[in-house]
C-alpha cells in the first residue's frame, strides 16, 4: 500500500513539473551594439515576466550580411534555432526550403492579432508565393550622415545637398589633409549590394523586371550610380573606401577620418554617446541623382531594410512559443521601446501614432529625417534566387570599385548570372 501510495505521488509530481515545465527558445540574431543587446535582453525578460513557462535564449551570430554561408548551412542540417533576426529579403530563400513556420497560418489562426496594425509594405516583404511566411521586427532606411563641425568649418548649409553634384561638390570642400568628403562601401557583401541598390532608384533604375524574370540593374541608371562612385574615389580624390566588408560601420565617422558617408538609424545609440564626448552630427535626406539620372533628374529614393523574424519549424508548443514572442514583438508596447532607444523605426501605426513616440520625433530630428524617408522607401525582392544574385553582383561591383573592370562590364556580368537563375 504504502509502495502504491509513493508511485501515485511520484507521478502525481511528474504531472505537476510538466504544467510547469518551461518551453525554450533559442533566438539568434545580429546586433552588435552592446548597447542594443542590452536593451534586447530587458525586453526579453520582460517577455519572460508575461509569459513564465517561456524562455528566450539570445545568441548574436555577428554581422548579418557576413554570414549567411553559415545561417544557410546550419538551416540544412537541421541545426537552425527556433527564432531569428534576419533581412526580409531572405524570405522567399528559406520558405522555399520547407523548413520555416508559415506566419499566414499563425495569423489566421489568432484571432485576437490585429494583422492590419502593421504597414502592409512590411508585410509584402516578408510574403512569398502570396504568403506571409516572416514576422516584421523593425524597420529602417539609409541616410546621408554629416559631420557639423567639419560641414561649419567648410560653410556648407547642409540643405544645399539636393541631387549627387551637391554632394562633389561638398565633399570637394571637406577633403583636405588626411580628411576625405565621403566614404564608399567597399566589400562584396550584401552590405554594399544594398547601398548602390539605392543609387540605382534615384537614378530612375530598376533592380529586376517587374515580373522577377530578368535583371534590369545593369542599364544606364546602374553603370551611372556605379560609376559615380569610382569617380569619387579615382578621379575627383574626394572620397576613400571603407574598410573590405564593413561599409555599415562608423569607426572612420566617429574619428573625423571622412566628413559624409551613408548609414542608417540603428546607430543612434552609438551616436549619441559620441555626442555626449562632444561630437557633433546630423543626417540629411539621400540626394537624388541629377543629371547622372535616366531623366536627368532622379527621385528620391532609400531602400527599405529592417530585420524580420523567421520562425523554424519544431514541435507544436515551440511553434506556439514562438509565436506568443512575435506578437510581444510586433505589439505598441515593444515598438515604441525599441525603437525611442535603437534608432529602428516601428513597424506598426500603433506604435508610430503612439504619442510617446510622436514627443520623441518633436525632439530627434536624426530619427525624424529616417521616418520621413519612409514614403520615398523601396525593398529588395524577396525572391528564393535574391542571396545568390546579390552574393555575384557584389563581386563584381567590387570588381568596378577597385578599378579592375569598368563598371557596365561588372554589371553585365552580373545580370547575365541573375538571368540565368531567374530563367
Amino acid at each position: 500500500m504504502i509502495r502504491k501510495t509513493v508511485s501515485i505521488l511520484a507521478l502525481m509530481l511528474l504531472v505537476s513539473l510538466s504544467l510547469f515545465a518551461k518551453t525554450e527558445l533559442v533566438f539568434w540574431h545580429g546586433i552588435e551594439s552592446p548597447d542594443s543587446i542590452a536593451i534586447l535582453e530587458g525586453k526579453i525578460k520582460e517577455f519572460e515576466k508575461k509569459n513564465p513557462n517561456i524562455t528566450v535564449k539570445a545568441q548574436s551570430y555577428g554581422a548579418a550580411d557576413q554570414v549567411n554561408g553559415k545561417i544557410m548551412t546550419a538551416v540544412a542540417g537541421n541545426k537552425a534555432p527556433d527564432l531569428m533576426w534576419w533581412a526580409p529579403a531572405y524570405t522567399g530563400q528559406l520558405a522555399k526550403t520547407g523548413k520555416l513556420v508559415k506566419v499566414q497560418d499563425m495569423i489566421k489562426a489568432d484571432k485576437s492579432f490585429n494583422k492590419s496594425d502593421i504597414y502592409q509594405g512590411l508585410w509584402d516583404v516578408s510574403t512569398y508565393n502570396g504568403e506571409i511566411w516572416t514576422v516584421p521586427f523593425a524597420a529602417n532606411n539609409l541616410g546621408l550622415y554629416y559631420n557639423k563641425k567639419h560641414f561649419k568649418e567648410a560653410g556648407i548649409d547642409p540643405k544645399s545637398i539636393k541631387t549627387w553634384d551637391d554632394l562633389l561638390a561638398a565633399s570637394k570642400k571637406l577633403t583636405k589633409g588626411g580628411r576625405m568628403g565621403f566614404q564608399v562601401p567597399l566589400g562584396n557583401n550584401e552590405w554594399t549590394v544594398w547601398t548602390w541598390q539605392t543609387l540605382l532608384w534615384q537614378a530612375g533604375g530598376n533592380f529586376l523586371s517587374s515580373n522577377s524574370k530578368k535583371a534590369e540593374f545593369n542599364s544606364k541608371a546602374g553603370v551611372n550610380a556605379l560609376q559615380f562612385w569610382n569617380d569619387l574615389v579615382y578621379k575627383e580624390k574626394v572620397a576613400s573606401f571603407s574598410e573590405p566588408d564593413t561599409g555599415y560601420k562608423t569607426d572612420d565617422f566617429l574619428a573625423g577620418r571622412v566628413s559624409m558617408m551613408i548609414n542608417g538609424p540603428w546607430n543612434y545609440g552609438v551616436l549619441e554617446d559620441a555626442r555626449a564626448t562632444g561630437f557633433e552630427y546630423g543626417v540629411i535626406m539621400l540626394p537624388k541623382a541629377g543629371k547622372y539620372a535616366i531623366d536627368g533628374k532622379g527621385k528620391n529614393a532609400t531602400n527599405i531594410g529592417g530585420e524580420n523574424l523567421f520562425l523554424f519549424k519544431s514541435n507544436s508548443e515551440k511553434e506556439k512559443a514562438s509565436w506568443a514572442f512575435s506578437k510581444f514583438i510586433m505589439s505598441a508596447d515593444f515598438q515604441v521601446d525599441w525603437a525611442m532607444k535603437t534608432g529602428y523605426l516601428p513597424v506598426s501605426k500603433s506604435a508610430a501614432g503612439n504619442a510617446k513616440y510622436k514627443e520623441f520625433l518633436s525632439k530627434n530630428e536624426f530619427i525624424k529625417i529616417y521616418s520621413d524617408q519612409m514614403q520615398y522607401g523601396k525593398a529588395r525582392p524577396s525572391i528564393p534566387e535574391y542571396v545568390k544574385i546579390s552574393d555575384y553582383l557584389g563581386k563584381e561591383i567590387e570588381k568596378a570599385l577597385y578599378n579592375k573592370q569598368d563598371a557596365k562590364t561588372s554589371l553585365d556580368r552580373a545580370a547575365k548570372y541573375a538571368d540565368s537563375l531567374l530563367k
